[in-house]
């Protein structure tokens, strides 16, 4: 057998190459879910039970989703923005405009009143009871929890504690601050029964309330 017919015989014996299989692209893995909080988990029970929406956000852009729906919901497409709120998350502002929304600071308290919808910094949050702890230094700021009508209080995931016992050390820094300081510790929607005891939402401060916990405080914010 010369080499040609040798080479002829040895195709002959290969089978045709055929197309090549195809295969699915798999899809794209979705953000790990953040781990399981008990403490998260009791504050949210119990600011349930008190009507307060709870949303953890792993960024600010997950956390200005949020705050846009909550915002829909109560007809506020400008949420008045505390000061200490702006200078602490300045990335929050640019996503928050990106979610379609025009944040605006706040001015005269008196054009505060009734206003739809104001975010607030909360400098701790009580698992125990639900409570979040607003240190603001002007009354613009302190305004928007007196007198909006829905109130949404942005909180760094890691300034949650279990108890009021962990509160007290912050509270004293905040009494040792030169002049001092305001301090509230703010546990649900405004409600009071003092008119013959019955029980009303919304007289005295805001009616509907939100929270956001937000994982990475820091991001974007040097």
């Amino acid at each position: 057998m010369s080499a040609l017919q040798g080479t002829n015989a040895l195709r002959s014996r290969t089978p045709a190459a055929g197309p090549l299989p195809v295969t699915a692209t798999p899809p794209a893995a979705s953000p790990p879910a953040a781990p399981p909080d008990p403490l998260l988990d009791a504050f949210r029970a119990r600011a349930d039970a008190l009507g307060v929406r709870v949303d953890r956000a792993p960024d600010w852009d997950s956390a200005a989703g949020a705050i846009a729906a909550f915002a829909a919901a109560v007809g506020a497409p400008r949420p008045l923005v505390a000061a200490e709120l702006r200078a602490a998350a300045p990335a929050l502002i640019a996503a928050l405009i990106a979610a379609g929304l025009d944040p605006v600071p706040p001015g005269d308290p008196a054009k505060t009143r009734d206003a739809p919808l104001g975010l607030s910094l909360a400098s701790l949050a009580i698992a125990e009871t639900a409570s979040l702890l607003l240190a603001e230094s002007t009354l613009p700021d302190r305004a928007i929890g007196m007198l909006a009508a829905s109130q949404l209080i942005v909180c760094p995931t890691d300034a949650l504690v279990p108890s009021l016992d962990e509160a007290a050390p912050v509270l004293r820094d905040l009494a040792l601050r030169p002049g001092g300081a305001y301090a509230t510790l703010v546990t649900g929607p405004s409600r009071t029964a003092d008119i013959e005891r019955v029980l009303t939402v919304g007289v005295q401060g805001p009616a509907r309330m939100a929270v956001v916990f937000v994982d990475d405080f820091t991001e974007g914010n040097h």
